[in-house]
């Protein structure tokens, strides 16, 4: 997505270390040819001053980015528990006070998308309460992005145990979107790339069915940054029937792709009703009532590229009947430093409270999804 944001520090910090690198080699040889008697004294003051040189830009870049909040993570610590996948179907799992991360491989089986790897977030409650069933957050990464970016730059894990600790444990999903970092999938069925419906046919269905999670629309959440979010208002507001809670934070509400709509959904005759029908600006004027939804909307004041699409989308959805919307602005630009605390507020806004009238609710729905099962 044009101007998206840089959702993986990572691939910053791989430009500048290999520009950086270039640089030094060349003044390198250079000084070597100069200084071949003080060829040691320049090796180590060249090698110095390039280490210097490294860290004073990968800390200015993080600073400001946000994108690695904690010492853990700038030494490639992981700053979140893990637990096994044996652990999330034993019968007597070890607790885990604050949660876990597991892998879940996620096969493309609809979509033609490849088996990718999601990270899920536990809440402790899943490992304690063994009848106990969920509800998902499905976190849509950014483009640069990966999965990880939630734990590492959005906190995902430590924002998942404060909801469980104040009542409201869910589970996190965070899905991979694109096959590289650069790939900008918008979360679209593409030529040669069905993101789509690699989320809402093979992800979802996949994570119903292996993890203890509530299979309704009530409790699905899709929430999304940057890129992200542009994927999350756009999949949520054209699948309602499987979703009804949108969290978008700093997502442009238009596809940007770089090679245009064209690039983005290839040469059809149909193009202009493909990319209008993937544009929440145009659609959702005329969004009808059924189902309810409740959209939170979240952005940085200084965000130049999304500021003016959250304001107008919030604008539009508000005056739409069976929509609940919140307009959150904040403080900062297009970075974690903006995301990490929007993830907090809106998840604490999106999910529910656990309660026995909720849990006398799940049952039913199990209940209602077993009879058509038997029936068909």
């Amino acid at each position: 997505m044009t101007g998206a944001g840089l959702g993986s520090l990572a691939i910053i910090g791989k430009w500048f270390l290999l520009s950086l690198a270039g640089l030094t080699a060349i003044c390198g040889a250079g000084c070597a040819l100069l200084a071949r008697r003080e060829r040691a004294v320049s090796v180590g003051l060249g090698s110095l001053a390039l280490l210097l040189t490294l860290a004073t830009v990968a800390d200015l870049v993080n600073a400001h980015y946000g994108y690695l909040p904690r010492f853990d993570d700038v030494i490639g610590v992981q700053s979140w528990p893990t637990a096994s996948a044996h652990e999330i179907v034993g019968q007597a799992p070890r607790p885990h006070p604050d949660g876990s991360v597991v892998g879940l491989p996620v096969t493309g089986v609809h979509s033609g998308f490849g088996t990718q790897e999601a990270l899920v977030y536990f809440p402790p409650q899943y490992f304690t309460e063994s009848h106990t069933r969920f509800p998902v957050v499905y976190l849509l990464h950014g483009s640069p992005g990966v999965p990880v970016d939630w734990y590492r730059g959005g906190q995902a894990a430590q924002v998942g145990a404060m909801l469980a600790h104040d009542g409201q444990p869910a589970i996190l999903v965070a899905p991979r979107l694109s096959h590289g970092w650069l790939d900008d999938s918008e979360c679209v069925d593409r030529p040669g790339e069905h993101v789509e419906t690699y989320l809402v046919d093979d992800v979802i269905p996949t994570v119903d069915a292996r993890l203890r999670t509530i299979p309704d629309r009530a409790d699905r959440i899709l929430a999304g940054m940057s890129a992200g979010g542009y994927c999350a208002l756009n999949l949520g507001l054209r699948h309602r029937d499987l979703i009804a809670t949108i969290v978008d934070m700093s997502g442009m509400t238009r596809p940007t792709h770089d090679g245009g709509m064209a690039g983005l959904f290839g040469n059809r005759p149909d193009l202009a009703f493909v990319a209008a029908a993937n544009t929440p600006a145009l659609y959702a004027l005329a969004l009808l009532p059924d189902p309810p939804m409740r959209v939170w909307l979240d952005c940085g004041r200084g965000d130049r590229e999304s500021l003016d699409d959250t304001r107008n989308m919030a604008l539009t959805l508000s005056r739409r009947p069976g929509f609940t919307t919140v307009l959150r602005l904040r403080p900062g630009g297009h970075d974690f430093n903006v995301w990490r605390p929007a993830l907090r507020d809106g998840l604490q806004w999106a999910v529910p409270t656990a309660s026995p009238a909720s849990t006398d609710r799940h049952t039913r729905v199990l209940q209602h999804l077993h009879a058509r099962v038997a029936a068909a």
